[in-house]
């Protein structure tokens, strides 16, 4: 009677025409009328990503990262903050693809997938990290191994004393990175000698400027107890006080107040001795005096300053024991040793840096996993390196961006790069050639010198940059 269409469709319908006639006595007319039943809009009730947490390599073209909803199919998605250079989000179907192009830290973004009956939100977390690549970067004037690399304040590289067959050598080099005009090979000066020749000493770059080196061996393969400091301003080196003990691959830290802690080591008199001993230096009075005792003695480990600088934090090395596979820390002010909850694994030598998060990554050349101790919760965290292989004297630097460099090793080239953000390492750019107990040190522009070392052929004079 009235023509009107009502009612609740009871399944969805594909458009289709219908005409409507009306008539009366008069007469009739007719209209056409197009009617399609749609689907109930349902609202988006998950959505998840295959991988949330993802690690991706600069220039290498990722794995989509597919989006998985459930419930009402998504009409369009979105993202907040963009993501980075190189990758991009299909406001479709949610993929996450494309070929990263610059280095960048882990960053969270939230993807929205919605219709008009409503929207739900994932995050997604995105790391970027990067191969890297190596350069020459020319010659010292004496091929040697065992020596130690101290970058300068004035960015400039110090690398001094070491070994060459058969001896210890004096001889200091100095690589100036700010000299780019000039030709790879002559950004290579040679320093002052050293007053004692020495092989594996230790050293620091000092509050003032200066760089202090102590012990280490010298002729005749014994250990000495000497120091000495280099002075970059004047090129000269001035004997200062001996240790109180001869020490070869103790830890050597600077503390906030500008001293000088050294722990532990060994020494050569007759039979190698295992040190349990710590002295500092003073800058000041240009002495050293004792200040305590680790809790078991060691040499070959690790030490680095706790980000607070109330404690050095020494860790695995080996003593008359064998491996130790503990850690400790060294309360600087008190001069106690308390022990660190949980092992670690044993291992020949250890090195650690100290990441931007407060935690300290520590490797070993025995083994292919690195430790990882959070001091907040005084913990241990394991990871595995990349090449699964193990890296037996090889070099470890904390690059700029946070991230860590593991290079080398006895026959290795290959290099590797842990990404603390994802607790992961990748592998890196391979050197160009394989080099075991080399220095490195890390540049003003971020970029990595690694210089001298072994290989199989003996030592080695030159020295290669790496750009992460």
């Amino acid at each position: 009677r009235t023509g009107v269409t009502a009612g609740p469709p009871t399944a969805p319908a594909a458009a289709a025409d219908y005409v409507v006639t009306g008539t009366n006595a008069a007469g009739a007319a007719t209209v056409a009328l197009r009617i399609a039943v749609e689907p109930v809009q349902v609202a988006p009730t998950s959505l998840a990503y295959d991988t949330p947490v993802a690690l991706y390599v600069t220039s290498e073209p990722i794995t989509p990262n597919m989006a998985q909803v459930g419930g009402g199919a998504p009409s369009i998605f979105s993202v907040t903050p963009a993501l980075p250079a190189g990758l991009s989000l299909n406001t479709t179907t949610g993929a996450i693809t494309g070929t990263p192009t610059a280095l960048k830290p882990q960053a969270t973004y939230t993807v929205t997938a919605g219709n008009s009956a409503g929207s739900v939100q994932a995050q997604v977390r995105i790391s970027l990290t990067g191969r890297g690549s190596w350069s020459a970067a020319g010659s010292m004037a004496q091929a040697k191994y065992y020596a130690r690399s101290v970058t300068l304040g004035d960015g400039r590289v110090l690398v001094l004393g070491g070994r060459t067959s058969p001896a210890p050598t004096g001889t200091a080099d100095i690589y100036d990175p700010a000299a780019p005009s000039a030709p790879v090979d002559q950004r290579w000066t040679s320093a002052a000698p050293m007053l004692v020749a020495r092989s594996d000493p230790m050293a620091t770059l000092m509050a003032d400027g200066r760089v202090l080196v102590v012990g280490g061996d010298v002729a005749g393969n014994t250990t000495t107890a000497s120091a000495e400091i280099y002075d970059p301003a004047a090129n000269t080196w001035t004997a200062t006080a001996s240790m109180a003990e001869p020490r070869t691959r103790a830890s050597i830290t600077l503390l906030p107040n500008g001293k000088v802690l050294v722990a532990g080591g060994y020494s050569t008199a007759g039979s190698m001795q295992f040190k349990q001993t710590v002295e500092m230096y003073d800058p000041a009075s240009g002495t050293w005096s004792p200040v305590g005792t680790m809790l078991v003695a060691r040499a070959q480990h690790a030490a680095q300053l706790l980000p607070d600088g109330s404690a050095v934090l020494l860790i695995g090395g080996v003593n008359g024991l064998g491996h130790v596979g503990s850690a400790e820390l060294f309360l600087v002010a008190s001069g106690v040793a308390q022990s660190v909850a949980g092992s670690i694994p044993g291992g020949n030598i250890y090195d650690a840096v100290s990441l931007a998060v407060g935690s300290i990554l520590a490797v070993t050349d025995t083994r292919t996993t690195a430790v990882r101790f959070h001091p907040a919760t005084s913990s241990w965290t394991t990871s595995t390196l990349a090449s699964g292989t193990r890296r037996l004297l090889a070099t470890l630097t904390l690059l700029a961006d946070g991230r860590v460099l593991f290079a080398g090793g006895f026959n290795l080239a290959t290099a590797e790069i842990y990404n603390p953000d994802i607790d992961t390492w990748t592998n890196a750019a391979p050197l160009s050639t394989a080099r075991n107990r080399a220095s490195a040190s890390l540049l003003a522009d971020g970029s990595v010198l690694v210089v001298g070392g072994a290989s199989g052929s003996g030592e080695i004079a030159t020295a290669e940059r790496f750009a992460p």
